[in-house]
């Protein structure tokens, strides 16, 4: 009788810890915070909204020639052109779609005046790394949480 109990021990524990395990890789929340881009050039702060993840630059390390907040003058729409780089909404409509992914969603990089459409993959709770695709080049980055 002893026996029996100690495995079931075993079983309800192996259980617990692989269920625990599941649950960590599919948190849907656990993009949520504030990243620093590489080489801190700055940082995103990601976001949910109604069922989307959503990430804006609260940050910018470079400036204009005159020290003023960098511009977004790589804007394919002229009118947007003058706003500063601090405050765009950079990642939109991201949707979690499990083992740490996050796809379906639009990635704009301001520096190059693109939009693309990564695959966000949360390589640890402090890792994350965007693989950004256009035309026949694609290019990983990896952001650092700071918070």
């Amino acid at each position: 009788m002893e026996k029996i109990n100690k495995a079931q021990l075993i079983f309800i524990f192996i259980l617990t810890i692989s269920n625990f395990t599941i649950a960590q890789s599919n948190n849907a929340d656990a993009i949520i915070g504030t990243w620093l881009m590489p080489d801190n050039a700055g940082k995103i702060k990601i976001f949910k909204e109604n069922d989307h993840y959503n990430g804006k630059i609260v940050w910018f390390k470079e400036t204009e020639k005159d020290g003023s907040p960098l511009k977004d003058k790589n804007n394919p729409i002229d009118s947007l052109k003058s706003r500063t780089i601090v405050g765009i909404n950079v990642m939109k409509n991201f949707k979690h779609k499990g083992n740490n992914l996050w796809n379906g969603g639009t990635f704009y990089a301001p520096q190059i005046g693109k939009i693309t459409t990564p695959i966000c993959n949360l390589i640890d709770k402090n890792h994350l790394e965007i693989e950004i695709s256009l035309w026949l080049f694609s290019k990983t980055i990896e952001l650092t949480r700071i918070e």
